[in-house]
Order: C-alpha cells, then sequence, then structure tokens
C-alpha cells in the first residue's frame, strides 16, 4: 500500500500525540508471522494495550513531535513494531507479556520504551515484567499493614489484661515500717 507523504506526516502527527500522552514499547522483530503478531495483540486486549507494526520514518517523526529522546540511536532501525499502554498502572503486566512473547519468538528484540516519557532501556522492561501489577503490589501492602495492625493489637490487648489482672486482686505492698530513730542501729 502506497502512502503519500501527508499521510505520513499525519501518522507521525497521531503517534506524537500517543507517545506524549501514553506509556510505550518499541521492538525490532525478524521473521514473525502474522499469526504470532496477532496473537500478541490478542494477549495485550485484557490490558487495553495496542501493537502495531510502524514505518521508521513515522516512529522517528513521532519522536521528534513527542519531544522524547530515545538513548537507542538505532530505536527507528529495522522493522519497527510499537506497543501503546492505554492504562499505565499495567506497565508491568504488558512488560511480563512483551517479554514473554520475546521468549517464544527470539526474532522480536525489544529496544526499549518510555514510562512517563522517560526513557526505559531493555533491562529496564525486563526489571518491570518481574515486578507485580499494581495493584497486586497494594494487595500485598494491605496484607502486611493488616497483619501489622493486627500483631499489635493482639500485643495491646494482652498488656491491658494484665494490667487489668494484676492490679485488681492484689493491693500494692506497703512499705516497711520505718525504724524509730533512737534504735541502735545493727550491724
Amino acid at each position: 500500500m502506497k502512502i503519500t507523504k501527508t499521510d505520513k506526516k499525519a501518522l507521525a502527527e497521531e503517534l506524537g500525540k500517543e507517545f506524549s500522552a501514553k506509556d510505550s514499547f518499541i521492538a525490532t522483530f525478524s521473521g514473525m508471522k502474522f499469526k504470532d503478531a496477532n496473537g500478541l495483540r490478542e494477549s495485550l486486549r485484557p490490558t487495553k494495550s495496542k501493537f502495531k507494526v510502524v514505518r521508521n520514518t513515522i516512529v522517528a517523526h513521532a519522536l521528534e513531535n513527542a519531544a522524547l529522546k530515545a538513548e537507542d540511536a538505532n530505536i527507528a532501525k529495522g522493522p519497527t513494531a510499537i506497543v501503546t499502554l492505554e492504562d499505565a498502572n499495567e506497565i508491568t503486566r504488558v512488560a511480563k507479556e512483551l517479554m514473554a512473547f520475546a521468549k517464544i519468538n527470539p526474532g522480536v528484540k525489544w529496544k526499549g520504551g518510555f514510562a512517563s516519557k522517560k526513557w526505559l532501556t531493555p533491562e529496564d522492561i525486563e526489571k518491570l515484567s518481574k515486578v507485580g501489577s499494581k495493584p497486586e503490589l497494594l494487595t500485598q501492602l494491605a496484607g502486611t499493614l493488616y497483619t501489622s495492625i493486627a500483631q499489635i493489637r493482639w500485643v495491646l490487648e494482652a498488656l491491658k489484661e494484665q494490667k487489668e489482672k494484676g492490679a485488681a486482686p492484689a493491693a500494692a505492698p506497703e512499705a516497711p515500717a520505718a525504724a524509730p530513730a533512737d534504735a541502735p542501729a545493727q550491724p
């Protein structure tokens, strides 16, 4: 399909707006079949992320339009694919999907990406894939906080019971009577 220069400009502007507004990952691929690309699209669908193959010139112009600087000079070289995320909270889940896909399809190499307009290296993407998603991490935090609060409550209740038992049945012991002043000192 022939794309005119004006079409390329329009596509670069549109992709630049996506880069500005959304987190994204960029990959190069070789030998990936259409069936595999559709499989990745399907696996990304629950995360509301989109996978698309884009011309290098469009990617280069889109990065310029978005005022983003990739640390990889070869970002727009070779066949280029873009994954854009609709929900930034799903970045770790998407990274997991992408790394799993790259393991199955060795021709796919993740070049990097942008999270909150900051450059991510392929190593950063791999690290993200090993971290739980935001909801998972919040659930773990809530569980940890609940356990800590329950333990504090148990200790406070035990202290309260101990005070009640110690104060009620026995009165405080009396101090021994003072010896009269004229009594002889004992050796």
